[in-house]
């Protein structure tokens, strides 16, 4: 029985292990996607590029959020914050923009992606940029 049990926990461990370098990998993966799409169209420095894609109000309000103010607030990008609390409407709980993501900025995005950068929470990407 204590066999069992040890290869229980074993098996329950390996597949957590296995679940979150999944997601580390697949989060990994889409922050070079969103800076490939930003690099091809603005140029510098990724970061640099995500940031003119942010300001860039011909794209649409949904993929600069999910492109570049998800992206930015991953890698803990400092030289984006002044740019971030420019769209900030001090609204954490995302209420002004709530069903409103085709014409403005996700509130609640940009919230977690300051919070991430001045808390230096980030996941550390900090090698990708």
């Amino acid at each position: 029985m204590k066999r069992k049990i040890i290869l229980l926990v074993g098996i329950s461990a390996a597949v957590c292990a296995v679940t979150l370098g999944g997601l580390y990998g697949w989060i990994a993966y889409t922050i070079k996607q969103n800076m490939a799409v930003a690099v091809e169209k603005y140029p510098g420095s990724p970061e640099d590029a995500l940031i003119s894609y942010l300001r860039d109000e011909t794209n649409p309000p949904r993929k600069r959020t999910h492109t570049a103010v998800w992206t930015l607030g991953m890698i803990g990008s400092r030289k984006a914050l002044p740019v971030l609390y420019g769209y900030y409407r001090n609204d954490p709980e995302g209420k002004t923009c709530h069903g409103r993501h085709e014409t403005d900025l996700c509130q609640y995005e940009i919230h977690k992606a300051i919070e991430a950068i001045e808390k230096e929470r980030p996941i550390s990407f900090q090698w990708l940029k």
